[in-house]
Parts: structure tokens; C-alpha cells; sequence
């Protein structure tokens, strides 16, 4: 029978004479269960181990220590990341030696360098379209009070956006910021248009008459940019609606700014510009020569066969691991220390939630029985180290039964009595409990797993480790009670789909509505004419953007909304030109350019998400405004 000293004796025996130590002394662990225990732990493969109460690897290159920490906060705090980047670097300067180095990863590390990167780029953009616009100022002004005046237009748009969202949103976001800075470029174009009559009116100049002349082409042209944003509101995103409010109230600010300080500051004429105005007008002449030529329909035919056909080419990606870039340095540190201890996740975790800390290890030990399944290389997981005490007390039993053979096997063997004595001992002790094991330096690596008391009891979370697909990882906990899959990364890459999807309704929404206002102003005929530049533009960044290999994403259709006001507006600033027609080409002319320099400098961004919309915008910008000279005909 199984529980006889002589079934015993051959694996006391072959304990006492194995050359491999099972990690405890023979007569503590007389049948080698312990090493059979070690050897089923997931740390078994890792290459840790203890040293000095540390857990250490050994590698070719040299000794390598996990340290590991906490945060008392959230990991996207700036202030909690400012406190821990500073303690990090305080540590790494106290270990400096020639030969070592530090390795570093975890969410805060990736969380401080994109909001760092995104500072950074924050105040370069800002800082070139700021000297973009003053360039265009110099070169087409030469004057210091239009400076002044088209920079307090923009200010004043900025300062209401930033006051009204801390009121409203009570924080503003990095990316609202970033992307609320090339909102400088759309917001002067308002004072641009009215620069642009102030230059080419000459000495006929009378500030409140020449208001009230461009006032229609201003006001339309703000309602559709205010549309255009407006449909972001429709996206269930926090960012995307405070975004959209940030460009509004900018865009409303820099507009009323226009009506009720530039007409008292600009009473006295401008010197004319005669070379100006003449290249001015033979530009208009010239496109509304191209606009009625008879070919021009049919080369307007074949750019959209070419544009459709590069749309065919583009393809949709919401996967939010493409929307950011992190850092080489943290990307090569967390592949070293992946190696290291030959563990890789697929970025996906199992929540266990239970009455008690039993009940979460019983779950644990159920769940960890179905993910043997491909992909999943191994199992971080505390019931690992903590068997359920269901699970302790079988064990327990049985072996209390082994009591009395063990004990005569252990003396058959040569033990001592009070070794067989001890062993019997250990038999009376009771189960291992999680606190009695996190208390040990053994734990450290599992103590961010363990959850403890919640406010649904207690919890604690498992992790597989591989490349597991997230549908068979779903597969393996359905039906366990108390188990759920957190996949972040799957999760955020569904929503951001979801609101890819909103968006898109939500542009052809905007383009509905545009059309109806343009239809109510001009009559349908015309709407569809000067609809068509904006549209057009949407399609060619569609196209560019399958040509560079740009996805479309969420942010994609961002900027396609954004055009689509954008478009409209140089449009109908032409459409409402006066007599002469070159001072709202140059009005439109500048105001893409600002456009154009605010925008695209979001395509030196390091951020994929924003380089994408960045590039976006600016085709679309350019070619509604090349087109919407071609669209403007003769005037009415």
C-alpha cells in the first residue's frame, strides 16, 4: 500500500542520494515535494534568484538586480512622475560605476516621456507658428500695428479657449493643448481678411463701411468652421469635445476681436502697394481664365478618377498601439530586461475577485487550470506561491496519514529521531496565508498582484505571459466566477474604432448641414460649387495619405472634419470678394498659409496620431484652396 514505510523508503532514499538540492534540507523535506513545488513555479524559467535578500539574474554581461517600486498616486500624475523621475535619478547617480547601468520600465516611465515629448513639441510648434505668421505679417504688411493687432486677434481667441475649458472641463488636456496651438492659424484668418481690404482699399479706406461689406463673408465663414468642430462634440471622447470647445470659443474670441477692435485701430489708410495689387490681379485673371476654360470640367473628371482610385488604396487601423511612438531608450531597456528574465506579456491580465482572500486563490488555481492553450508561455500568478487553503489542507491530510510511515521510513533511512521527530511537527503547522508570504523577499515580484481588500471584497490579478491571442485568452475565463479579461489595448483599439465610426457620421452630418447653409445663402447651384473645393481637398488627403502609408484613423477623419470648415470658408471669402477681387485673394491667400504653417508643422511631431493629422489637414488645405480659386468664376 501506498502509505507503508516500505513504499516510503525508495524516495527517502533516492531524496538523500540525488545530487540536485530540492531548496530545503533532507530531513525538513524527506520525499523531495519541496523541489517538486519549486520547479512548478513560474519563476522556475526566469533565472531569478535570491542573493542578499535580492533577486538577481546572471548574465553573460554581468549581474543584473530587480528592484522593483510603487507610486503613491497615479502614474499619469506630472507631479507623482516629477517625484519618482527625481528619486530614480537621485539612485542612478549614487550607483554610477564605470560597468553598470540601469534599466528601467513601467507605465510612469512611458507615461513622463510622452508627456515630456508632447511639452516639447507643444512649445516648439508654437514657437514656429508664431514666427510663421509674423513672417507673413512682415513680408505683406511691413507694418508693426497690423503685427500687433493680428497677434492680439489670436490672443484673445487663446485666452478665452483656455479660460472657458478650466471652467467648463476644470484641466486641460496635452493634446487639446498641441493641437489647440495650431488653432493660431485658423483664428487670425478673420483679421487677414480685413487686412487684406485695409491694404487694397487704398485711400478710399473707411473701416466701418469695409466691416460691414466682408461681415457676411466672416460671419458664414465662422459658422462653418464652428460646424465643422461642432460635429467633434458628437464623439463620446472626452479629449475629442474638449478639443472641439477649445477651437470654437477660440475661433469666437478671435472673431469678435475682428468686429470690435480692429475697425477703431485701423482709421488712417495704408500706403498703397502698386507691384501688390497688380500681380494680385493678374493671378485672378489668369484662374478665372483656368475656371471657364471648357477643358477645365474634364481636368477636374480625371483628378477625381486619380483621387478616388488612390482612396481605393487606403486602409483602416485603430489599433492604439500605431497612434504613439515611445522612446527607443525605453523601447531597447524593456526588450533587455525581457530577456533577462525571458518573460514577454501580451499586455492583457485576468482581474480575480472573491468574498475572501480563499476564494481568490481557489478562482486563481480554476483559472490557471484552463490556460494551458497556445501562446501562453506561463502564468504570473500569487495561488502559484499560495495555494488555496482547500488546496493546503487536502495536502496537509494526506500526508498526516503518511505520519506513521514516514516516520519509520525516515529512521529505516538512518535519520535521527528528532529529525523524524521535526518532520512530524511541520505536519501540525497550519496553512500558508498570502500576508505570511508577501511579508518574504521572495514575493517581491508578485506583491503588485496581489490586490488585497477591495470594496467588493478582495482581489488580485494573473498574468499571462507570451503571445496569446486575446479571443482565446477570453475563451479560457468564460464561465469562471469572479474572473474578467482586462485587454487594455484591445479595449482602447475597439473604442477608438467606435469613435472612428461617430466621426465619420459625424462629417457627413457636417457636410449636410454646411451644404443646407450654403444652399440657404446662395441657392443650391452655387452651394454645390463652393461645397466642391472642400470636398475635393478630403479626397486628396484620403489619397495622400494611402501613398505614404498614413492609416486612417480616428484622428484622420479629425482632420477631414476640420478641412471641411476650413475648405468653405476660402470659398465663400472669394465668393464675397469686392469689385476688384484681389484683396480676398490675398485675405485667402494668407489665411492658408497660416493654415498651412500651423498645421503642417504638426508633421514634425514624434507622435504617429498627430503627424498623420498634421498631414492630413495641410493636403486638404492646400488643395480646397487651390481648387476654390478655380470655383470662384466671375463674380455675380
Amino acid at each position: 500500500p501506498a502509505g507503508t514505510s516500505g513504499a516510503l523508503s525508495p524516495a527517502i532514499q533516492a531524496r538523500l542520494v540525488s545530487p540536485i538540492f530540492s531548496g530545503m534540507p533532507a530531513h525538513l523535506d524527506p520525499l523531495g515535494a519541496f523541489g517538486g513545488f519549486l520547479s512548478g513555479l513560474p519563476f522556475q524559467s526566469t533565472g531569478l534568484e535570491l542573493r542578499d535578500g535580492l533577486l538577481a539574474v546572471s548574465a553573460p554581461d554581468g549581474l543584473h538586480v530587480m528592484v522593483t517600486a510603487g507610486l503613491r498616486g497615479s502614474a499619469f500624475d506630472p507631479a507623482v512622475q516629477a517625484r519618482s523621475l527625481a528619486a530614480v535619478d537621485a539612485a542612478a547617480a549614487r550607483m554610477a560605476r564605470p560597468g553598470r547601468q540601469l534599466l528601467r520600465t513601467g507605465v510612469m516611465f512611458y507615461a513622463a516621456d510622452a508627456r515630456l515629448a508632447a511639452e516639447r513639441e507643444m512649445n516648439l510648434i508654437s514657437l514656429l507658428s508664431t514666427l510663421g505668421i509674423v513672417g507673413l505679417f512682415a513680408l505683406t504688411f511691413r507694418s508693426a500695428r497690423h503685427l500687433a493687432l493680428g497677434l492680439l486677434c489670436v490672443a484673445a481667441g487663446l485666452v478665452s479657449a483656455v479660460a472657458f475649458c478650466l471652467l467648463v472641463f476644470g484641466k486641460l488636456y496635452l493634446l487639446t493643448l498641441v493641437v489647440g496651438c495650431t488653432v493660431m492659424g485658423v483664428a487670425v484668418d478673420y483679421a487677414f481678411l480685413y487686412f487684406a481690404h485695409h491694404l487694397g482699399a487704398g485711400q478710399a479706406w473707411e473701416p466701418g463701411p469695409a466691416l460691414r461689406r466682408i461681415l457676411p463673408a466672416l460671419f458664414l465663414g465662422l459658422s462653418t468652421s464652428l460646424l465643422g468642430y461642432a460635429a467633434l462634440l458628437a464623439a463620446p471622447f472626452p479629449g475629442l469635445r474638449q478639443i472641439a470647445v477649445f477651437s470654437m470659443v477660440a475661433l469666437a474670441g478671435s472673431f469678435l476681436t475682428v468686429l470690435l477692435v480692429l475697425p477703431s485701430r485701423l482709421a488712417a489708410p495704408m500706403a498703397p502697394r502698386p507691384a501688390l495689387e497688380a500681380a494680385l490681379a493678374r493671378i485672378l485673371r489668369r484662374v478665372q481664365g483656368w475656371s471657364a476654360h471648357p477643358r477645365t470640367p474634364l481636368a477636374v473628371a480625371a483628378a477625381l478618377l486619380i483621387l478616388g482610385a488612390g482612396v481605393a488604396f487606403s486602409r483602416v487601423d485603430d489599433d492604439v498601439r500605431g497612434l504613439i511612438l515611445p522612446s527607443q531608450a525605453l523601447r531597447r531597456d524593456e526588450a533587455r530586461i525581457q530577456e533577462l528574465l525571458k518573460i514577454s506579456t501580451a499586455g492583457a491580465f485576468f482581474l480575480v475577485e472573491g468574498e475572501g482572500e480563499g476564494q481568490v486563490l481557489a478562482r486563481e488555481e480554476a483559472l490557471r487550470a484552463r490556460l494551458p492553450i497556445p501562446g501562453v508561455a506561463g502564468l504570473m500568478a500569487v495561488s502559484a506561491f499560495v495555494p488555496s487553503p482547500a488546496r493546503q489542507e487536502a495536502a496537509l491530510a494526506r500526508n498526516r496519514e503518511l505520519r506513521p510511515a514516514l516516520a519509520k521510513g525516515m529512521l529505516d533511512a538512518g535519520f535521527r529521531p528528532e529529525a523524524a521527530a521535526s518532520a512530524q511537527e511541520d505536519l501540525a503547522t497550519g496553512p500558508l496565508t498570502v500576508e505570511a508570504y508577501l511579508a518574504t523577499p521572495f514575493s517581491i515580484p508578485l506583491r503588485p498582484f496581489w490586490l488585497g481588500r477591495t470594496s467588493r471584497g478582495f482581489a488580485s490579478v494573473v498574468l499571462p505571459t507570451g503571445a496569446p491571442e486575446s479571443a482565446a485568452l477570453a475563451r479560457a475565463c468564460a464561465g469562471l466566477p469572479g474572473v474578467t479579461l482586462v485587454d487594455k489595448a484591445s479595449s482602447v483599439t475597439g473604442l477608438l474604432a467606435h469613435y472612428r465610426r461617430v466621426a465619420t457620421w459625424a462629417l457627413a452630418g457636417a457636410v449636410l448641414l454646411v451644404g443646407l447653409l450654403l444652399g440657404a445663402w446662395y441657392g443650391a447651384a452655387t452651394s454645390l460649387r463652393l461645397l466642391a473645393p472642400a470636398l475635393l481637398g478630403m479626397l486628396a488627403a484620403l489619397a495622400a495619405g494611402a501613398v505614404l502609408g498614413y492609416p486612417v484613423t480616428l484622428f484622420t477623419v479629425m482632420a477631414l472634419i476640420l478641412s471641411l470648415g476650413l475648405g468653405v470658408d476660402y470659398t465663400v471669402f472669394l465668393r464675397e470678394r469686392d469689385a476688384a477681387g484681389t484683396s480676398a485673394l490675398l485675405g485667402v491667400a494668407l489665411a492658408s498659409g497660416s493654415t498651412l504653417i500651423s498645421f503642417g508643422l504638426l508633421a514634425l511631431s514624434h507622435t504617429p496620431s498627430l503627424r498623420a493629422f498634421g498631414v492630413t489637414l495641410a493636403v486638404a488645405v492646400l488643395v480646397a484652396t487651390l481648387t476654390s480659386f478655380l470655383a470662384i468664376g466671375e463674380r455675380a
